[in-house]
């Protein structure tokens, strides 16, 4: 009897042991030894108690772009975006890694594919785009999911009035507002895309608009943008688009004479300006001018209370 309990005490043993070392999920890492003995405070998500380099790593969930590890203080650093200018704290013992993105999906699409448990669960994920871990909000729901969401608006926490080298890079909260980055977006429609434009008025109406065809050029081309075949309930206000060059209030690339940015209060693939607005001024109601978050063929120039733009490869 004794040798049974003996027995079935190293068994439990040996399942609480599996169990803890579970929690703790090692991802790969590189390192960057430029960064050894420093840290930084700029966009720290927390700092953790870690005993080992494989626990601090886990901490690196979704939301985590590098991560700092001191072995000395037992201390592991999670930060949300890495810049290795923003490193200007010395302070021994800090050696600093950066996810491997060679194991990271390259669109929501190609989550849902390799992980078909992940439909209808939208939400904060990471994907590689060139190289690069980036943080996106994925759908998973809508007409089958895998669409990745290239804009995203819901209120008026994040000003989208901002610079020409704030949309080349993205900018804002996946889980409330943000702009993907042009570069980003230009990435992922070298191969063949399909855009759905998602609308919600302020009193809860919904409509959309989906192109078959959407495709944004690099830099060099001012981004610039194709997008064509419509279909939808939302009517097209982007179809006249096409074609056309991005503007930010400080890059005017429109075919107006006047700057549409500027007048528009946002930033887009301005004409002579615009038949839709989707970064324009958020405001709280509907209310009616053609700076606002608009679509004309749905709404006029009622300002709408949501929008997103997603996208996902075209079958």
């Amino acid at each position: 009897m004794k040798a049974i309990i003996i027995f079935i005490r190293c068994i439990l043993y040996i399942i609480v042991c599996t169990l803890s070392r579970a929690d703790v999920k090692p991802q790969h890492y590189t390192v960057d030894v430029s960064l050894d003995n420093k840290a930084s405070n700029v966009n720290l998500i927390g700092i953790h108690h870690s005993d080992s380099l494989t626990e601090c790593s886990a901490m690196c969930g979704e939301l985590c772009a590098c991560f700092g590890f001191n072995s000395q203080l037992k201390k592991c650093r999670v930060h949300q975006s890495c810049d290795s200018s923003d490193m200007t704290i010395n302070e021994t013992g800090w050696r600093n890694f950066y996810p491997d993105v060679r194991y990271l999906p390259k669109s929501c699409m190609e989550i849902l594919q390799t992980d078909p448990s992940v439909k209808e669960k939208d939400g904060i994920y990471s994907i590689n785009i060139g190289g690069q871990k980036k943080i996106s909000y994925c759908d998973m729901t809508i007409d089958g999911g895998g669409w990745t969401v290239i804009q995203k608006r819901q209120d008026g926490s994040t000003d989208f009035f901002k610079t020409w080298a704030d949309y080349k890079k993205g900018f804002g909260d996946p889980s409330k507002n943000y702009w993907f980055g042009n570069d980003a977006i230009h990435y992922l429609t070298k191969t063949n895309q399909e855009l759905r434009v998602e609308l919600l008025s302020f009193a809860d109406e919904k409509a959309y608009a989906l192109y078959s065809a959407f495709q944004v050029g690099n830099e060099s081309s001012k981004y610039l943008l194709t997008v064509s075949e419509y279909n939808g309930t939302a009517g097209d206000s982007l179809g006249r688009n096409d074609g056309k060059k991005f503007s930010t209030w400080d890059q005017d690339n429109d075919r107006s004479s006047n700057n549409c940015a500027v007048g528009y209060h946002g930033a887009w693939w301005y004409n002579k300006c615009s038949y839709s607005n989707l970064n324009g001024q958020y405001v709280g109601s509907a209310l009616s001018a053609n700076k606002y978050p608009t679509w004309w063929h749905w709404k006029s120039l009622e300002a709408l209370k949501g929008t997103a733009m997603l996208i996902r490869p075209k079958n």
